[in-house]
């Protein structure tokens, strides 16, 4: 009996290092920097390359680089577009209403516009370019843009959660991009949180703004 005690003791004591075995060799999803690169799909290294290659490669970077200046200059341009268009559709009577309008001076009712103008466009750039552009035409003033900027940064948290969902068929892409999109969210939320009781009382922004334009004047 008391062998058959130690051969069952041993077979336990066997059989519970072999789960600990399996236990060490699961992998961490979440353990992003120790995971295995495949270095094939990541193509050739630059001494791999031959010469052809090499030449293409740097004509490419320089192409990619030409084309981002012009899409830069493209995109300035549009904003003047923009601005003008503004000026020629609501010129001055435009600009007084909202100006006179206390609903837009709700620091709330601004950061909800916001947040809805990114939610329709879902791109903040594209928001708040039209809310520069406004401004610029004497349609919007500075301290309800301040408000709907903040909200437009509110606004994006929705399109980087729609891009994580698109990773759902995939469980171990879903958890990483989503836990991404999580923090993107974290970070604006914060943000707004801590600077838009600090521009409703004391209005820091609002003032740094007209210091940085304060030796500008429409000769320059």
């Amino acid at each position: 009996m008391v062998h058959h005690y130690s051969r069952a003791q041993n077979h336990f004591i066997n059989d519970f290092t072999s789960m600990e075995h399996v236990r060490l060799q699961v992998i961490d999803d979440w353990d992003i920097v120790n995971h295995v690169i495949d270095a094939s799909k990541l193509g050739k290294s630059w001494k791999e390359k031959s010469k052809s290659e090499r030449t293409s490669s740097v004509f490419g970077l320089i192409v990619k680089f030409c084309i981002v200046l012009v899409s830069l200059y493209l995109f300035i341009c549009s904003l003047s577009f923009l601005s003008s268009a503004f000026q020629l559709l609501g010129g001055k009577s435009a600009g007084e209403v909202f100006a006179k309008s206390s609903i837009l001076s709700n620091p709330i009712i601004g950061l909800m516009i916001g947040v809805l103008v990114t939610v329709l466009v879902q791109s903040s750039s594209t928001s708040t370019s039209i809310i520069v552009a406004m401004v610029s035409a004497g349609i919007l003033l500075i301290r309800p843009a301040i408000y709907m900027v903040m909200g437009a940064n509110i606004g994006t948290t929705v399109t980087n959660t729609i891009v994580s969902v698109g990773q759902s068929l995939d469980r171990l892409q879903f958890r990483r991009a989503f836990a991404g999109a999580t923090v993107h969210d974290c970070f604006n939320w914060l943000c707004v949180a801590v600077f838009l009781p600090l521009e409703a009382i004391f209005h820091p922004l609002q003032r740094l703004s007209h210091e940085i334009v304060a030796g500008i004047s429409d000769d320059d």
